[in-house]
């Protein structure tokens, strides 16, 4: 995050010190302290459902311009657009040092039809499942960012909810609910378009005290400016509480082997809880 950026925002938090704590998923106003930072913002965890949130809280419609004109991440291609020269060394390579998702995706529905990646910036991993065989569409806020994707890649990106047509049998998000300003809308909107018995997933840091005692340092940077959520294992139950899921973390990778051992009518979490990345996956 450059500079100007980072002083924007510590004026904008500074601005909002005084603005009322309460849980942005539940309502919930019974909360605790998990950390603090920059004088004025804390990571709080709310009582009643777990979320992990920062306050204070950007504005929906200030979140809204930002993702359209200035989001950008120092590493990784999420917002960096490749020149001509570079997108077809891309595209023919297959995206090699991007994650593939798809094994994941095939071990826990093996003939898997529609897939929505939710959040897909440009659509580097809607280009990348269609490589591997899925029948893959994007969704994403960012109409320039969309726009570009689909010019390049020639991969479908939806921009607007009301674009989005018929049902999926899995909607996928790579590093994108802890961004939100509203993870149940999210939900709300899965559970639109998603098949009876579809499948939610959701790859997001992993914000678990097992994981802050591991590495204390990244814990605390990890949440904050772009990452107003900072999700763990108990709020991912308490989200999923009435549907049959799948919560798992690992470091950037997961046994396929145990994902399809899953009999997707249980609720199960791994055994392990400090890794750097959090799996949600939920039967809807």
């Amino acid at each position: 995050m450059s500079l100007k950026l980072k002083a924007d925002y510590w004026l904008r938090s500074a601005l909002n010190v005084r603005q009322e704590r309460r849980c942005p998923c539940c309502g919930g106003t019974d909360l605790r302290v998990v950390d603090h930072k920059y004088i004025v913002t804390w990571l709080l965890e709310c009582r009643q459902c777990h979320l992990r949130h920062r306050h204070p809280k950007d504005d929906p419609a200030w979140l809204e311009r930002f993702y359209q004109k200035e989001y950008t991440v120092d590493t990784h291609m999420i917002t960096k657009l490749p020149d001509a020269a570079a997108m077809e060394k891309l595209k023919a390579e297959g995206f090699p040092e991007l994650r593939d998702i798809s094994p994941y995706i095939k071990a826990l529905r093996p003939q898997a039809g529609r897939v929505l990646d939710y959040g897909c910036s440009w659509g580097y991993h809607v280009f990348k499942m269609r490589g591997a065989g899925l029948d893959a569409e994007g969704f994403e806020l960012s109409r320039p960012r969309a726009a570009f994707g689909q010019r390049t890649l020639g991969v479908t990106i939806h921009s607007d909810p009301a674009a989005v047509q018929g049902r999926y049998d899995v909607i996928s998000s790579s590093h994108v609910i802890e961004h939100l300003a509203s993870i149940p809308d999210l939900v709300t909107f899965s559970r639109a378009h998603l098949v009876p018995g579809g499948l939610f997933m959701a790859f997001c840091p992993n914000g678990s005290d097992a994981y802050r005692r591991r590495e204390p340092g990244l814990f605390h940077v990890n949440w904050g400016s772009l990452h107003p959520n900072y999700l763990h294992i108990p709020f991912a139950r308490h989200l999923f509480r009435e549907a049959p899921h799948l919560i798992l973390t690992g470091d950037w990778t997961y046994d396929t082997a145990e994902l399809a051992a899953w009999d997707q009518r249980s609720q199960r979490v791994g055994t392990r809880e400090d890794g750097k990345e959090l799996l949600i996956i939920a039967v809807l």
